[in-house]
């Protein structure tokens, strides 16, 4: 008995089906879970990339911006970031005047999103840089659903990014929340 075991333990004549019954599964879980983890980061890193396009768009504005204008830019946005539904945004610009209070001056949003108010700019009054009295700012935020593609222990995510630029050419971007574009 002794000696079928010592020749049971030595025999490796099955020991690459052995191992490959062991490790394909394995090997096939990582490479999946790899394409869901980079697949992720793509999505997160091209939507901040898209976020700064259009806040940059917006700060170079000297015409007055639609409301219009805002819902294209939010179609593009979704353009950019490619293969991702429910791409959200809301773009503000907020004052800071000369009590150094701030104050929403315009804000238009996408989707489901709130426009924000000047009563619930606290919620990200201390994400606000520290800016003359007068001064101001574009807020572009930009909200990006994730869904992955693969159950790897990733759940639903969404992106949120925030973005504040200065106005390029003039104090301010002069806004209009005019929806129905001019017939040409």
């Amino acid at each position: 008995m002794k000696r079928l075991f010592k020749h049971f333990l030595r025999d490796t004549s099955a020991a690459v089906s052995f191992e490959t019954v062991i490790v394909f599964p394995l090997l096939t879980w990582a490479w999946i879970g790899t394409f869901a983890f980079f697949d992720a980061y793509r999505v997160y890193n091209t939507s901040i990339k898209a976020t700064f396009t259009i806040a940059d768009l917006i700060s170079r504005q000297t015409s007055t911006v639609y409301g219009y204008d805002i819902e294209g830019m939010a179609r593009m946005l979704e353009a950019m970031i490619r293969d991702t539904d429910g791409v959200e945004m809301r773009v503000t610009q907020i004052l800071r005047d000369n009590d150094g209070n701030y104050q929403v001056d315009w804000s238009h949003a996408t989707g489901t999103q709130a426009q924000l108010f000047t009563a619930s700019l606290a919620g990200v009054e201390d994400r606000l840089p520290d800016m003359a009295n007068g001064e101001r700012v574009v807020l572009v935020e930009s909200f990006v659903d994730y869904d992955p593609a693969f159950n790897v222990g990733l759940n639903d995510l969404t992106f949120d990014n925030f973005t504040l630029t200065r106005p390029r050419y003039a104090g301010q971007v002069p806004y209009d929340d005019e929806m129905t574009p001019p017939s040409s």
